[in-house]
């Protein structure tokens, strides 16, 4: 009975203490546990490649939270490739982030684009994946693609750096004149900033995207933290009047 009592702050701060870490604990846990991937999407861990899977066309999205159009130009010894990267970033139901991107190329363009690139999820999970429902997504950014990503793959270490191929054979890229698929990134993550995204063919583009940031206990996790808080104290206040 006497280590009961210490044990949950009779007379010790150590048991106060752990109970709240166990408590900060459990919510991590539940926040991790209630993020649920877009249908169809493949999960891919630092260093792997996929084939990303096909999301089921009529999928909701979820709510649009932020969307960018940005233009992208290089040159090569072809000429120049130009074009732009459509980026989104919707909740879905499960309360975490899926990321969108699609690659439209310039029927003008000297070169097909092999690759797109996006920075930076370390630190969070990821599933790949893509979509040919594009014009029915809500905010009418997309576009109904016709090329869909050969592979997707997560750099090793860290895995920061998320990316889709459209090749080989080079026939699979997206060539002058053509769209790609939606490209999504669903994840764990409940917080966004401003971020990066790459294309890529013999010349490289970055431009303007999002990325995940840190996330935060959302509402429900600040009131069941409360609770177990309240809870700390009653035990405290009871053991207190029991002595």
């Amino acid at each position: 009975m006497r280590f009961f009592k210490n044990f949950t702050g009779g007379t010790s701060t150590f048991g106060r203490r752990f109970l709240v870490a166990s408590l900060l604990a459990i919510v991590a846990l539940a926040s991790i546990a209630s993020a649920t991937p877009l249908t169809g999407t493949i999960l891919t861990n630092p260093g792997d490649t996929v084939f990303p899977g096909l999301v089921p066309p009529g999928t909701g999205p979820g709510t649009l939270l932020a969307s960018l159009v940005a233009p992208y130009s290089f040159v090569t010894t072809a000429g120049t490739t130009s074009g732009s990267l459509v980026s989104a970033v919707y909740r879905n139901s499960s309360g975490t982030l899926d990321f969108y991107y699609q690659v439209n190329n310039n029927a003008s363009s000297a070169t097909a684009i092999a690759r797109e690139t996006d920075d930076a999820f370390n630190g969070f999970l990821t599933w790949l994946g893509f979509r040919v429902d594009g014009s029915a997504l809500a905010g009418a950014l997309f576009v109904d693609g016709t090329v869909a990503p050969v592979t997707g793959d997560r750099n090793g270490g860290t895995g920061a750096v998320v990316g889709f191929s459209f090749n080989p054979p080079d026939g699979a890229k997206i060539l002058p004149g053509l769209h790609s698929n939606v490209l999504v990134i669903s994840t764990d993550a409940v917080n966004f900033v401003a971020g990066n995204a790459s294309v890529i063919d013999g010349g490289t583009q970055t431009v303007a995207s999002f990325q995940p940031t840190a996330a935060t206990p959302e509402p429900a996790s600040f009131a069941l933290l409360g609770l177990g808080l309240l809870a700390i104290g009653g035990i405290g206040r009871k053991i207190k009047a029991r002595r």
